[in-house]
Formats: structure tokens, sequence, C-alpha cells
């Protein structure tokens, strides 16, 4: 549990900390309204990576999606807006960042998670087991 509240801290470190865009604004401007991102930032999981990422349920207020990435399997690059995360099945992952970095990260079965926006990143299964992982995107917060 540990290690998944490190991960967390530390994606959500990395993704606060964007460089300015072309337009000159962070990509976490924390004036800016959940769901309100520029077109250039998002890259939405379910197009970049549709081999992991299945839709289960979508409506106005949420998009619940189903994640799942095989041993030695990667997904391409994507962003998310702020979600909660349910891991069904975990395992060891590591999780590489636009500017470099890589997070590794060992997700529990049964544990979840809330993250506000994650920038551009794409993940790596380095463990032994498949990983799937319900994750519930908010489109708006009313």
């Amino acid at each position: 549990m540990k290690k998944l509240f490190l991960f967390i801290l530390t994606v959500g470190v990395a993704c606060s900390c964007n460089e300015d865009t072309q337009a000159g604004k962070e990509a976490t401007d924390p004036k800016e309204k959940p769901g309100k991102r520029t077109a250039q930032l998002d890259m939405d999981a379910l197009t970049a990576s549709p081999a992991n990422f299945k839709l289960l349920l979508e409506n106005e207020h949420v998009r619940v999606l189903e994640y799942t990435v095989g041993v030695g399997e990667k997904d391409q690059w994507h962003t998310h807006p702020a979600k909660l995360s349910y891991v069904v099945s975990g395992g060891k992952l590591k999780v590489h960042l636009e500017n470099g970095k890589v997070i590794n990260a060992e997700d529990s079965s049964g544990t979840t998670s809330w993250m506000n926006y994650v920038g551009k990143h794409y993940v790596e299964n380095v463990g032994s087991t498949p990983v799937k992982i319900i994750l519930t995107e908010v489109k708006t917060l009313q």
C-alpha cells in the first residue's frame, strides 16, 4: 500500500510539473476547470490504446474504462482526466513520463486511488502477471 501511495504521489507531482505549452499556459493550471483541457494536451487513452482500454459505460458525468496490459506489453502515449482507479488484478508496472522519467509501481489487487489530471505517459507491464484496472474518468463535477 505504501508503494501505491508513493506511486500516486510521484505521478501527481510529475504531472503537475509539466512545461509550458506553446500558448504559454501551464498544462495543469489550477484555475482551469476539470475537463477543460486544450486538445493538444489531451491524448484519449481509449483512442490511443484500443487494445488496452475497453469502454464499459459513458454518460455526461463519467466514463468507465477497463484497462488491461499483459505481461511484457506496453500501451501507447495517452493522458487521463481526473479519475478513480480500482485494481482488479495487480502487478508490476513501469510508467514512462513525457519528460523521460520512469516510475516503478507495484499495484496490489483490491486497491483504489484518486488522481487528478495525468499528463502524457505510457505504461509497461514488467511483472509476471497480467494487470487489470477499472478507471472511472470524471467529465464533470456537477
